[in-house]
């Protein structure tokens, strides 16, 4: 019996429906968290948000 089929497990259904699909909403929260530790750990640009632009003079 394979894992993803979905005519053998209804429940899965069942339970979207009652409680939402948190399969899906636990994938959309990894990837935005793995987004943001990119953007915050990505050191190529000069310029970030609260760093100087610049030296200062």
């Amino acid at each position: 019996m394979p894992a993803n089929d979905a005519t053998q497990a209804p429940i899965y259904h069942t339970l979207v429906q009652e409680h939402g699909d948190v399969v899906a909403t636990a994938r959309k929260a990894a990837e935005e968290t793995q987004q943001t530790a990119e953007d915050l750990l990505d050191f190529s640009t000069p310029t970030r948000a609260g760093t100087p632009a610049g030296p200062a003079s």
